[in-house]
């Protein structure tokens, strides 16, 4: 656990300075003075300045940041934050959550390249061979490449292995290509367990294996990637519509756990966890929120609409509120972490 510790504390380091050198790489394009450039919190314990930026390191290894002039204040200077147009500003602050996205598509690329030279292949959605017990089996065929369940389109195994978790057993449509015609049948999943003594649902057929080249390896590390994306705003989803409980909400603790069961089941699980972490902390840095760089874009926004900038001080006040919410926020999360702990509800 110790060594899962130090490696989450490793992961969000660079997770956290992947996001804070695309505010800066940006900042710098469009000629936005960043008066420091920060890996970590609280006080410095190495410092270096540059022509232009002071770059430290700093004791506590969680957190950093990227200090532009005007960013949070009016400015006369004309590198100032502030003193740009909208849209540069919108890319300076997307930036980062860009940066993370793109890490989590680079390591989504190193697992694929690492476990499809071994399996002879990268698992495709094309019907190798079926199991005569499925009920898929009366109307599927070898050579059927499957793109579709229950009206979801289905781009890689991941996709149709999620959906099938999601429904259960009930019954379920498939849509499937073949010789060039698309076609929609019914069928009853299959019910299985695994070594964990957990139950799963399969439509009853395995997938040839497409061969290794650039584009197999781009196209399944980009829709890994989509599902990510897509597995973080079903989850809001679930949270906004009650289908899931804030009790439900995990904090750094949480993490933590989840990192630490992932290393058990072995390394490309704990590095697809962390390729979802990348993600997930870009996504939800986009979030219309006050304090996140998404709230920050949704107060340009409203000024390109209004034709009128709001004013920085209220502004700034806002976020503040915003970040003082998300901190109480984060403090419930781990609450909940460390109840579910004593509680059985968390393992690692």
């Amino acid at each position: 656990m110790v060594l899962t510790i130090i490696g989450a504390i490793l992961i969000f380091s660079v997770i956290i300075f992947v996001h804070e050198l695309g505010h800066f790489l940006a900042a710098r394009i469009f000629g936005v003075t960043v008066h420091e450039f920060a890996i970590g919190m609280g006080p410095a314990i190495y410092k270096k300045q540059g022509k232009e930026t002071l770059y430290s390191i700093r004791a506590i290894p969680m957190g950093g940041f990227c200090k532009m002039e005007g960013e949070d204040e009016e400015s006369e200077n004309e590198g100032a934050f502030s003193n740009k147009k909208p849209l540069p500003r919108i890319i300076i602050l997307i930036a980062g959550a860009a940066m993370n996205i793109l890490l989590g598509f680079l390591i989504a690329v190193s697992i694929v390249l690492a476990t499809a030279i071994p399996n002879g292949g990268i698992a495709s959605t094309v019907i190798d061979s079926i199991n005569p017990e499925s009920s898929a089996a009366a109307f599927l065929q070898p050579g059927d490449k499957i793109v579709g369940l229950n009206g979801k389109t289905v781009h890689i195994k991941r996709d149709l292995s999620f959906e099938l978790s999601q429904t259960g057993m009930q019954e379920c449509t498939i849509t499937y290509v073949r010789d060039g015609e698309k076609y929609t049948d019914s069928f009853m999943p299959m019910e299985v367990s695994y070594d964990d003594g957990q139950k799963g649902y399969i439509v009853g057929f395995n997938v040839a294996m497409a061969p290794v080249n650039p584009w197999t390896v781009l196209k399944e590390s980009f829709f890994q990637t989509v599902w990510m994306v897509k597995l973080v705003f079903i989850s809001l989803g679930m949270l906004f519509t009650g289908k899931a409980g804030m009790n439900e909400l995990s904090g750094p603790v949480g993490v933590v756990y989840a990192m630490n069961t992932m290393a058990q089941s072995g390394i490309y699980d704990f590095l697809f966890f962390t390729s979802f972490l990348a993600v997930n902390i870009g996504i939800m840095n986009l979030l219309p929120l006050p304090a996140l760089d998404g709230g920050r874009v949704f107060f340009i926004l409203v000024e390109l609409i209004f034709r009128k900038p709001i004013p920085v001080d209220k502004e700034g006040l806002v976020h503040f509120i915003g970040f003082v919410l998300l901190i109480l926020l984060m403090l419930y999360a781990t609450w909940n972490d460390i109840i579910r702990i004593f509680t059985g509800g968390l393992s690692g």
